[in-house]
């Protein structure tokens, strides 16, 4: 088989499609009512990639060693040797990122078969859009150069399947092309999702709030300044609670069940990190300790350096919480100017009033009222950095600003990734390149 889908529909591990979109056995169902088809696109949430982990090992957030506990698996990732890694190397998924698109085409493309009342069809269908569009921004953050206007159009990323072919060859499709389509979904996921805002337990599905953070961080990476804005402020008209560190609280803000959390689907966190790493003196420096509450609430002394305290358990689970809709209205209206430029610094400081002590939030507010516009765009990059640190943004970030370089030593070696290097653009694993040569 050397269409891509295929591979893809081989390689599921969860719920066979074969008892779905087969011509029905006896004894097996097809979806046809509404909750059959709810199933079946819970079963293509459930089997989301946790891709952000290996992306969190590329940048200056982490230090591994050669003692470090299974520095076979990720040695390659964390020095950006992606030509020829070892075959111990753990590989970016890819496969499986089509596998949860082919499920989302399957709702999306039996909409007028569905059976049920209007309303939940029209919500699983929504859900279904904005589940496709996430994953192709995912696809094309990881295995398409950053957007770029003036490139978009040349630039080839990754292909597009909305409807399965067998006889179809799967061509790559420019930046420009994988971006219309994510925005042509989030436009039709805006006309039919119903339920606002996901309860806890049910927050791994798409809501309103979800899909209008999508929609702005979407943009924020187009750089369209204007509707990330506008939707970030849509979202947080929805859902604009923010975790004050200063009171007592028993959860994170980026767990699930935290009154921050919007859409709590992509692992953040795993088990391989809490054994493998610990945290760079990079990312320690850039808190303040005595006053940035997140400092304590995030790390514990581990030996002579610093651990994360976000476990590898489920709870641990974050897309968009509202601390990210904060951060975009910073950087988006920074990049503004002019009377845009206090906008900026109050969105920021309304997070950082729920983050520092009261003395670290009167400091803080006096350094960000002096910022010109360059500061304060850096500034928003690093508190980006300080607020979801090991959450899968950082990696994102710094490839879409080209403002870092990241610089590590290993083995006494000097390891250095420049602005603008290639490698912030992962080449495709082997497999998928060996099931389809048109990659």
């Amino acid at each position: 088989m050397k269409k891509i889908l295929l591979i893809s529909l081989i390689a599921m591990s969860t719920l066979s499609c074969d008892e779905f979109l087969d011509i029905q056995p006896v004894g097996q169902v097809i979806p046809v009512s509404v909750e059959e088809y709810r199933s079946f696109l819970t079963t293509a949430y459930a089997i989301v990639p946790d891709h952000k982990v290996l992306m969190t090992y590329r940048t200056d957030e982490l230090l591994l060693t050669e003692n470090s506990a299974g520095i076979a698996y990720y040695e390659d990732i964390y020095l950006w040797r992606d030509d020829n890694p070892s075959l111990l190397t753990t590989p970016y998924p890819y496969a499986s990122f089509y596998t949860v698109i082919f499920y989302a085409n399957h709702v999306i493309n039996s909409t007028e078969d569905i059976i049920g009342e209007q309303e939940e069809i029209e919500q699983l269908v929504g859900e279904a859009y904005g589940l496709r569009a996430l994953n192709y921004f995912e696809l094309v953050n990881m295995y398409g150069a950053p957007y770029d206007a003036s490139t978009a159009d040349s630039e080839l990323a990754v292909p597009i399947v909305t409807t399965y072919d067998s006889d179809r060859r799967y061509f790559r499709e420019t930046t420009a092309a994988v971006y219309q389509l994510i925005n042509e979904d989030i436009t039709m996921a805006e006309s039919l999702l119903q339920v606002a805002r996901q309860e806890p337990g049910y927050n791994y599905r798409f809501s309103i709030a979800a899909l209008k953070s999508l929609k702005a961080r979407v943009a924020l990476y187009m750089q369209d300044w204007k509707t990330a804005i506008e939707a970030s402020h849509e979202a947080l008209s929805i859902q604009g609670d923010l975790l004050d560190l200063n009171e007592s609280h028993e959860v994170m803000p980026c767990e699930y069940n935290s009154e921050e959390s919007i859409l709590a689907l992509q692992e953040v966190t795993s088990v391989d990190i809490l054994q493998n790493a610990s945290i760079s003196e990079y990312l320690i420096n850039t808190y303040n300790q005595s006053d940035d509450l997140r400092f304590d609430e995030m790390y514990r002394v581990s030996g002579s350096g610093y651990s994360s305290k976000k476990s590898s358990g489920s709870n641990f689970k974050s897309t968009f919480r509202t601390a990210d809709l904060y951060l975009m209205l910073a950087e988006a209206n920074a990049h503004l100017g002019g009377a845009n430029l206090q906008t900026s610094k109050s969105a920021l400081l309304t997070l950082a009033q729920n983050r520092y002590t009261p003395q670290g939030y009167t400091d803080y507010q006096s350094q960000i009222e002096s910022m010109n516009q360059q500061q304060l765009l850096d500034e928003v990059l690093q508190e980006r950095l300080r607020e979801f640190a090991l959450e899968g943004h950082r990696w994102y970030d710094i490839r879409r600003t080209n403002s870092t370089t990241i610089d590590k030593i290993f083995e006494g070696e000097a390891f250095t990734l420049n602005v603008e290097d290639t490698r912030y653009t992962l080449p495709f694993p082997q497999d998928a390149t060996i099931n389809n040569p048109d990659l």
